[in-house]
């Protein structure tokens, strides 16, 4: 595939060569001596054809992982403004030498990697739900033990929207290199027909190029 080449560009290329290298009674007369037969067309158009299939394939599980992304980070966005939220209420209330606040990590700052982050408000939401005086505070504020409960599921979500996003991700990798691998196969079945079409073709003939989608040199 040339540099500047889109993937369309390209597989439009290599159907152009592949098809009417078989299709054309000339080109296919021409090409036959050569090792060109029904066999060897076949052949070549079911390298498109699986192609086609792994780019379609590719162009899904892309997608898959695009949404497995966005889910978890806006899971993680919200849960992170909803934390925020919550300990602010709290830090009303208890001071960082309180035995509470040092209990539920009220002053645990250093939470901006996402694994920090994830720990420390897992430790936040499972010493919270059992300390009945501490959630009594939070009443006034709109905050019930099952609303609690509510945030710390959303915190336990966050493990497997990440784990999906990190599963969609590898099948995007793979995807994209069988991809590739199959690209290159088509490359070469779609570059030996050109290059021997323009040892074929010459001068007069050079039309013939043209079908194939190939410039000819005037």
């Amino acid at each position: 595939m040339g540099k500047d080449q889109s993937i369309n560009d390209f597989m439009e290329d290599c159907r152009i060569k592949i098809y009417n290298a078989s299709s054309d009674e000339i080109i296919s007369a021409r090409l036959l001596p050569f090792g060109y037969d029904e066999a060897k067309h076949t052949a070549n158009k079911t390298i498109y054809t699986d192609t086609v299939a792994l780019v379609k394939k590719n162009e899904n599980e892309n997608a898959e992982w695009q949404t497995a992304s966005e889910l978890f980070n806006n899971q993680q966005k919200k849960t992170r403004k909803d934390f925020s939220r919550i300990r602010k209420k709290l830090k009303f209330y208890y001071p960082a030498s309180s035995a509470e606040a040092n209990t539920l990590g009220l002053y645990e700052d250093k939470i901006t990697k996402y694994t920090d982050f994830l720990q420390v408000a897992k430790n936040f939401y499972g010493n919270l739900v059992g300390m009945q005086e501490v959630l009594d505070k939070l009443a006034p504020f709109g905050y019930t033990l099952e609303s609690v409960q509510a945030l710390q599921a959303d915190v336990d979500q966050l493990d497997i929207l990440r784990a999906d996003r990190e599963k969609e991700g590898g099948d995007a990798q793979y995807a994209t290199k069988e991809r590739n691998t199959k690209m290159d196969e088509l490359y070469e079945a779609a570059n030996e027909i050109a290059r021997l079409a323009k040892l074929i073709f010459e001068d007069d003939e050079a039309q013939y190029l043209e079908k194939l989608g190939i410039i000819a040199r005037s």
